[in-house]
């Protein structure tokens, strides 16, 4: 007999709605920064690479983050299929 599994269910209880808004926040912060990244002014008083850096370190931040919620809704699961 196949278990029965309530994908919304698993979201709900799983899934911390402030993990999804910094994930959103991390994502937004990303965007605007990168585009600064084009901005002559800061290109110019050598800034590009700092601005890289920071890039980078947000795609790792929500990366993190959306590993983090990954191993929470596989843990639920595994908590539902006992």
């Amino acid at each position: 007999m196949a278990t029965e599994i309530n994908i919304e269910e698993i979201k709900n209880k799983a899934v911390h709605s402030d993990l999804l808004k910094a994930m959103y926040l991390i994502n937004q912060a990303r965007s605007i920064v990168s585009g600064t990244m084009d901005e002559k002014e800061l290109r110019d008083a050598g800034q590009w690479d700092c601005l890289d850096d920071t890039v980078s370190r947000l795609n790792e931040c929500s990366r993190d983050i959306g590993y983090i919620i990954g191993v929470t809704v596989t843990g639920r699961v595994e908590l539902m299929m006992r």
